[in-house]
């Protein structure tokens, strides 16, 4: 069906649904059209932005009639401007509902078995669910004579400056404030997009909230001896327990480290809390960012295994090895699989840190460590998965068609590759049960655990 939609002609939409941005959908003359900031159950006058050929894309122009009652007023001054939430115009509870549906609508789509909605679960959600972020990083540039920080537009690379987070730490936006001066004073040189020059990028804020250490990174654009000798300093910030420097020249990795991240000045590590555990935390180690919430999330693994106390566990993509150790008391032996040597380096230690005595760690590929483990006589007898957004691979999936794992708990943040994957194992598994995990409130992104048991 064509698209005979225009560049800035208005129509009357009746909004269904959410999409997995956040967006409100309607349909015109059965084409699908996304409106940030819409909400199901509102008739909306929009303005086309997009024309595709099989969708649209709109701004919300106003409300017909009533809103939404769980529309609700963002208390955040950047809302709609920064690209950081997009659910923040909906009310909690409704959001987490939200959530649920996302995720229903991702097996709906994907999954070729039947399934029963008894095996949605309602989302896990937070009592407080704001300033839940123990991790920042923030593009920087001058404003003026003023070094701040900002995010980048919803959609766009336009960076949107902002002296404050709701979803942050407090203590995280207070050292991002204090770093910011601190570098203004020296003025420092931020990178410029324009003339791809400069030298200072980003700035990555860790916060333990088990300690309050904070662990400080500056990404540079190119190695500067005088930048390095001014961030030294930034010791003397509160909390500011260690700086690191991070050289990252590839123009087109907006926010990522680079290959070559080393300490500047202070401790290596910070500590944080899990739980009972404790965990040594490098600027480079994968940490979840909601410390509540996975707890929570980690909790819910260890329901779902079910274990007895006789199974051999592997945690596949382990990090620093968090799943593990929170399974290990109840199981025979656990092993952690993970490409990150630096990770790898860190679940050791933190394996040790905490006296667990039944669970190791060990880098490199999936599939050759698990070759090397059967070959030493470990066969797992669950398999515990948190992999990328990507999902796994089809090696991995087809080592667990082949060999005779009893459970596999799979935790993801990507709806539509968990049921990709989960449609993949469908011949040689079954769902047992899909919970929905609010690990990022205000925003569309959602993590869900699933357990899965051989057929």
């Amino acid at each position: 069906m064509a698209n005979n939609l225009t560049k800035n002609q208005e129509i009357l939409l009746s909004i269904k649904r959410v999409g997995i941005n956040g967006e409100g959908i309607g349909y015109y003359r059965r084409l699908a059209v996304f409106v940030p900031g819409a909400l199901p159950g509102e008739d909306a006058v929009v303005k086309i932005t997009e024309v595709n050929d099989q969708y649209s894309k709109a701004e919300l122009v106003r409300i017909k009639g009533k809103p939404s009652p769980n529309r609700v007023t963002p208390p955040c001054p950047y809302y709609g401007k920064c690209g950081g939430c997009n659910l923040m115009h909906v009310s909690y509870e409704a959001s987490l509902n939200i959530k649920k549906n996302l995720v229903m609508e991702a097996f709906n789509r994907y999954y070729e078995r039947d399934l029963s909605e008894k095996a949605f679960k309602d989302t896990i959600g937070m009592e407080n669910p704001w300033h839940y972020r123990n991790k920042t990083k923030l593009p920087v540039r001058y404003d003026g004579e003023k070094l701040v920080t900002g995010m980048y537009e919803s959609g766009g690379n336009r960076l949107v400056y902002i002296d404050n987070c709701d979803v942050e730490r407090e203590d995280i936006r207070k050292a991002v404030k204090d770093i910011c001066e601190y570098l203004t004073k020296f003025e420092v040189i931020a990178y410029s997009p324009k003339s791809r020059d400069g030298v200072l990028r980003h700035i990555v804020v860790r916060s333990s909230k088990y300690t309050s250490d904070i662990q400080v990174t500056l990404i540079l654009f190119k190695d500067d001896n005088r930048t390095k000798k001014i961030a030294k300093g930034l010791l003397n910030v509160e909390n500011v327990k260690s700086v690191y420097i991070s050289i990252n020249s590839d123009v087109e990795a907006l926010e990522s480290f680079g290959e070559n991240t080393y300490l500047l000045a202070g401790e290596e590590v910070i500590t944080e809390k899990l739980g009972d555990f404790y965990f040594k935390l490098l600027p480079t180690s994968f940490f979840q960012l909601n410390t509540t919430q996975t707890e929570k999330m980690y909790n819910k693994v260890l329901e779902l295994g079910r274990f007895k106390g006789y199974e051999n566990v592997v945690d596949a993509c382990c990090g620093v090895g968090t799943i593990g150790m929170w399974v290990a008391n109840s199981v025979k032996e656990v092993r952690g699989i993970d490409t990150n040597a630096e990770a790898i380096k860190n679940a050791n230690e933190n394996a040790k840190l905490n006296n667990i005595t039944n669970a190791s760690f060990y880098k490199g590929d999936l599939l050759t460590n698990l070759k090397k483990f059967e070959n030493d006589g470990f066969v797992p007898d669950v398999f515990v998965v948190d992999p990328p957004r990507t999902g796994l691979d089809l090696k991995t999936i087809r080592y667990l068609q082949e060999n005779p794992v009893k459970r596999i708990v799979y935790v993801s943040c990507n709806p539509a590759t968990l049921a990709k994957n989960c449609n993949h194992l469908s011949s040689k598994y079954h769902i047992l049960t899909i919970q929905p995990l609010d690990m990022f409130p205000f925003t569309s992104n959602t993590e869900c655990i699933v357990l899965l048991e051989r057929r």
